[in-house]
């Protein structure tokens, strides 16, 4: 018992080491678990737990940027000898998994997407989902110092200005489109804080589509600053005042790699925004965050009833934008009074099932092969003994197991509801899924 309780301390140590190495913790404010606390069990647990603060980075990769960084953290941890007591070795991979725990997402991310895709359907109840006389649609860009990372030969920057002019070309005419940026003066020093956060402006104003105007706007900044999602969220509120809801469907993307970083309270702007005469829908899209940035991305669409995606690249940016597309389209069928069959509607359900499906399958394979480069790691530099990494390898193929058979499982399960009503679904899943 009193060496149990030296390795808690041990590991609870770590905590320091994770924050110093400059990677993100959780709202819980702990890395690691107490021996008592259970590892998720079932699907729902699975879906309640938090990710771990390594959530979505490739450390297997050998030549990830933050690949040092987690070998600091590695390098923390205690020997873990062969012959060592079974309870200290469950101890040990507990926490080593909560260092890389994935996201797995509920299948109400699916159903809301199948209400994004039944967009102008009176099913669904929700007056910000029906086809008005107009349909405009802004983008938030973050441009902060931190849009310079690159995710591979290219900066998020120019990967998300890419993105945002694919989408605006493939706009209906009628449709419009404003493009108003944030943290792009100064810099992300101390001194230029509030130059920086008191920086969010229409660079391309609400209008259709113009090429040259566009690219105009695409080349008025870069990367600069600090991160200001409340002020950005309240400009927006006024950019659309002259539009309310009873005319207009607007539609408000959010993008941003990181959290509010100028002191403002975006998930309380984001309520207000919702229950504004404007009504957006209000969407938000994290590039390629950190699990703290999830957590409070997640809470700013949850606050105006929207949809929250994280995306790791240019391909998956486009597609979450691709939805505002789709809707602009189905809306201008509407204006020429067609109707959408209800086979596409099934097709498009489909679709986002195989999509659910494929992201539970890559965060388990991404998972398991980063706990394997853990344990390869580990070995190499004399943590752990043989007989200590064959357990811990068999604890992670039982983690595989449980997540392929959830992933089994959720999908069957949103197969069994694609024939049921918006209401219904949302119904069914608050029984079966309470809580998510």
């Amino acid at each position: 018992m009193r060496e149990k309780r030296r390795w808690q301390r041990i590991l609870g140590g770590i905590l320091v080491t994770l924050l110093l190495a400059g990677c993100s913790v959780g709202a819980a404010g702990s890395v690691f678990s107490a021996p008592e606390v259970q590892l998720p069990q079932t699907a729902q647990e699975l879906i309640m737990a938090a990710p771990g603060p390594l959530s979505g980075i490739s450390f297997y990769l050998p030549q990830h940027p933050q690949r040092e960084k987690i070998q600091q953290i590695l390098d923390g941890l205690p020997p873990l000898l062969d012959g060592m007591d079974e309870s200290l070795l469950r101890l040990y991979w507990s926490d080593l998994l909560r260092l890389f725990s994935e996201d797995y997402l509920s299948p109400q991310m699916v159903v809301d997407r199948w209400k994004m895709a039944s967009f102008g359907s009176p099913d669904i109840g929700d007056a910000r989902f029906l086809f008005r006389e107009h349909f405009n649609v802004e983008i938030i860009l973050d441009a902060s110092g931190s849009m310079r990372e690159k995710i591979g030969e290219k900066t998020k920057m120019e990967l998300a200005k890419e993105a945002i002019k694919e989408f605006a070309e493939a706009l209906p005419e009628e449709a419009k489109i404003s493009l108003r940026v944030y943290g792009h003066q100064g810099t992300g020093s101390d001194a230029d804080k509030q130059r920086s956060c008191s920086s969010s402006d229409i660079v391309y104003p609400l209008q259709s589509y113009d090429a040259q105007r566009l690219d105009e706007a695409l080349g008025l900044f870069e990367p600069a600053g600090w991160t200001s999602l409340a002020y950005s969220l309240q400009k927006a509120r006024e950019d659309l005042a002259a539009f309310p809801a009873d005319q207009n469907t607007n539609v408000i993307y959010l993008v941003s790699d990181g959290i509010e970083t100028c002191g403002g309270d975006p998930v309380a702007v984001a309520k207000d925004l919702s229950q504004s005469d404007v009504m957006p829908l209000l969407n938000v899209i994290g590039f390629d965050v950190d699990a703290q940035g999830q957590k409070q991305l997640k809470e700013i669409a949850q606050a105006s009833e929207g949809l929250y995606a994280n995306v790791t690249n240019r391909d998956q940016f486009r597609q979450e934008l691709e939805r505002a597309k789709e809707i602009a389209q189905k809306w201008e069928q509407w204006k020429k009074d067609a109707m959408t069959e209800m086979d596409a509607v099934l097709i498009d359900r489909r679709k986002w099932i195989d999509a659910y499906d494929r992201d539970w399958y890559e965060k388990n394979w991404r998972e398991s092969l980063n706990i394997g480069a853990a344990l390869d790691y580990l070995e190499a530099t004399g943590k752990i003994g043989s007989q200590a990494k064959e357990f811990l390898l068999s604890q992670r193929a039982g983690r595989e197991q449980l997540a392929t058979a959830a992933k089994d499982e959720l999908t069957d399960y949103l197969v069994h509801l694609t024939n049921k009503t918006y209401q219904e679904m949302k119904s069914d899943i608050e029984q079966k899924y309470s809580g998510n």
